[in-house]
């Protein structure tokens, strides 16, 4: 269990004990608290800031009160909820899927997105001549034709190494292909890739010439990866018989 606490001298932490100097520090939320409040935060800033009364500017960024006060409003079990608990939160997510603005304390996801928002303005430099991309014998054909271009969310998503995506392309299929992609010939024609996480680097589109397969490599993934991968996926496929069930309710009340 993973409980979010905060040392006085090094701020915000993950565990037990401050990784600097041991210290147990002051609690500020327990695991399910942590794990629902970073689902409800992915949610209001990647897809559905209206359920929650927030507002995005067209870069994606939101002020972390309105956050705060649209979680507390909708659940209000969360009634005891503080712009510190966010702020805590995504200085210590450790997939970097946020950025932190503390001088007009509010906050921006850097990728995911299923809504349209403007990301041009984050970084361009270093980034790495060769990138990643997982997908599937079904979407190969395509991607060979067409080249990578935005599905359900709004940029292609790239991975920084070969593991990366393969991880990333574990929460969809068993057996994930992995392609190869030329970054640095694409950005020299002109298209241009942006740093958007630790391992995450997003685009508009790469065409089919800079995409291929990768060599194959053995991935071995911890006991940790695989349970994350595994309750990813229940929890799409709750979602997902959540989302059918609400059609099902539709088309009986028509």
């Amino acid at each position: 269990m993973v409980q979010l606490r905060e040392c006085e001298k090094h701020g915000p932490f993950r565990g037990d004990k401050c990784p600097i100097c041991g210290d147990e520090g002051k609690f500020l939320l327990n695991d399910w608290e942590l794990t629902a409040i970073s689902r409800m935060l992915t949610g209001i800033l990647r897809h559905f800031p209206e359920k929650f009364g927030v507002r995005l500017d067209e870069h994606g960024w939101a002020p972390i009160y309105e956050i705060v006060k649209g979680i507390k409003r909708k659940h209000r079990r969360f009634r005891w909820l503080k712009i510190k608990h966010i702020i805590a939160l995504v200085l210590t997510d450790d997939k970097g899927r946020y950025q932190l603005d503390m001088e007009n304390k509010r906050v921006r996801a850097t990728y995911g997105h299923s809504i349209k928002v403007d990301l041009s303005d984050l970084p361009t430099e270093g980034i790495p001549d060769v990138l990643y991309y997982p997908t599937t014998e079904e979407e190969l054909e395509f991607i060979q034709e067409m080249g990578l271009r935005p599905g359900d969310r709004k940029w292609v998503h790239l991975s920084k190494t070969y593991k990366d995506a393969y991880i990333a392309g574990r929460h969809r299929v068993d057996d994930p292909l992995i392609l190869e992609v030329d970054a640095k010939g694409a950005i020299e024609e002109g298209y241009q890739i942006y740093a958007a996480a630790k391992t995450v680097y997003i685009a508009q589109e790469i065409p089919p010439k800079f995409v291929k397969m990768a060599e194959k490599q053995e991935v071995e993934l911890s006991p940790e990866e695989l349970e994350r991968i595994e309750e990813e996926k229940r929890r799409r496929e709750r979602k997902l018989q959540r989302e059918k069930e609400r059609m099902e309710r539709q088309r009986s009340k028509n």
